[in-house]
């Protein structure tokens, strides 16, 4: 079905499952808005550079580097010690993942650190650490779909007196870390099923949506839907069948009218995550609609950040923006602002329709996956190691996640249908092959939308299962697990 589309992306953030139902309560001190007295929010004239998009990395390698970084210490010889992993899901493989991540930091601080070969209790690891000037203990659990370790530094009491008088003395640094789950981390867990879903709807309030993104934007680790229209911007969640609007900005608010629009629109969205001047990481939504002007990159609050060189295919950590010609989606794609980099692989044409994902393997390789369709039921999938393979009979909707976190990645299309009662979201998994060679796309799911699919976006993980996708019909939006 010829319709609008959507760009997929898997992000940081994580939410209790049932979080798709409740109100979220709004910051508790929300930055000023950047209006000017019309009450509007223009794109700013001269921009300041982005930072250059980080290469996409693997979620234990990304809590590693932030520990390391939080801590602060100085190089010196130091005893690295896991807990027994804490995990909402299954994880027969628990103790491994534990003194992994433990061996990671150990090699991160360097000069002769170690790693104990065992998870540990704090009393247990006092103990093992005897000897050593301190140790690093690391809480690890798996909850709500994200990997969240702790580590304290504790000082070993040298001498007996030293003992006796504090025999259990207190942390002298903290650290804390947190990422979405992603294929590697799933390999120590136990393997969850695709063949299922269960389906929450909610009546929408309107009915011209283009594009869906979904993460969590205000980094509060709260998931919520993002929703471009024709006529707005909104944020949003499912409460009682219902669509519930959390935050909504009018495009005439972001950019003008384009001066010649396509006669079908074709919307993007993605979310999108930077490092921030503290360190740390911010999140942006990236939106645009061939009816208007520009695309835009908007904060948690949808304000206006900047303006971009095209209309975005985002992928959580690595994003690009590909040009409009000719009534279509031109290739290859570019940086969507000054200082960053485009995301691979590299294509080329006119396509009605991109999406994109950046996912690890099991063994924690990084990869980035590329979805289009450069005509009527013409599709294609490829990644940047070469792997191509086609994809027969989907419609102008797109997505691309990894929604098992296994490593093969999962594309979501509609059906190329002039029915819309015909309709349905289709799920197949793609195993990928040899560079060069051709690979193989299995049907796992399909689930009928007799009001047409015009809309498909992927979830982070928010619990022990899989990772939930987002679909909008002519009237609805569904959340689907």
């Amino acid at each position: 079905m010829r319709a609008a589309f959507v760009v997929a992306v898997a992000l940081v953030g994580f939410v209790p499952r049932n979080a798709e139902v409740q109100p979220k309560k709004p910051p508790a001190s929300p930055p000023p808005a950047r209006t000017n007295p019309s009450g509007t929010n223009p794109a700013p004239t001269n921009p300041q550079p982005s930072p250059a998009a980080p290469r996409p990395r693997a979620a234990v390698v990304r809590v590693v580097e932030s520990l390391a970084a939080d801590l602060g210490l100085a190089p010196a010889r130091v005893l690295v010690v896991a807990a027994p992993l804490v995990s909402d899901a299954p994880a027969p493989r628990g103790a491994e993942l534990s003194t992994r991540i433990a061996s990671l930091l150990a090699g991160r601080l360097g000069a002769g650190s170690s790693a104990h070969p065992t998870p540990l209790s704090l009393v247990d690891a006092r103990i093992a650490a005897r000897g050593e000037r301190s140790f690093v203990h690391l809480a690890v659990e798996i909850q709500h779909g994200k990997l969240r370790v702790t580590a304290d530094v504790f000082p070993v009491p040298r001498t007996v007196w030293a003992r006796i008088r504090d025999p259990e003395p207190g942390p002298f640094a903290h650290a804390f870390a947190a990422a979405p789950l992603d294929a590697e981390i799933r390999s120590f867990l136990e393997p969850v099923p695709l063949a299922k879903a269960s389906v929450k709807r909610g009546q929408n309030f309107e009915s011209d949506v283009v594009a869906l993104a979904c993460g969590d934007l205000d980094g509060d680790g709260a998931l919520e839907i993002l929703s471009a229209s024709r006529r707005r911007v909104t944020t949003l969640r499912l409460r009682e069948g219902k669509v519930f609007p959390l935050r909504s900005r009018s495009w005439s608010d972001l950019s003008p009218l384009h001066p010649s629009p396509l006669r079908e629109p074709i919307g993007l969205a993605g979310l999108v995550s930077r490092p921030d001047a503290a360190g740390g990481v911010a999140f942006f939504a990236d939106v645009g609609v061939t009816d208007r002007a520009k695309a835009m990159r908007l904060d948690a609050e949808l304000v206006v950040v900047a303006p971009l060189s095209g209309l975005p295919v985002s992928a959580g950590e690595a994003s690009g923006c590909a040009r409009i010609g000719a009534g279509a989606l031109a290739g290859p794609l570019v940086p969507c602002l000054p200082g960053e980099t485009a995301l691979g692989p590299s294509m080329a044409g006119s396509f009605d329709v991109l999406a994109a994902a950046s996912l690890v393997t099991p063994r924690g390789t990084p990869f980035t996956v590329l979805a289009g369709r450069k005509e009527r039921g013409a599709a294609f999938v490829r990644d940047d190691a070469g792997h191509v393979e086609a994809l027969a009979g989907a419609g102008a909707q797109l997505a691309v996640g990894d929604l098992d976190q296994d490593g093969d990645p999962e594309i979501l299309s509609g059906l190329d249908v002039a029915n819309a009662l015909e309709d349905a979201v289709v799920v197949r998994t793609w195993a990928r092959a040899a560079p060069g060679a051709k690979g193989r796309l299995r049907e796992v799911l399909r689930l009928p939308a007799a009001a047409g699919v015009h809309a498909l976006a992927v979830c982070p993980p928010d619990g022990p299962g899989r990772a939930p996708f987002v679909v909008a019909t002519a009237d609805e939006i569904w959340v689907v697990r």
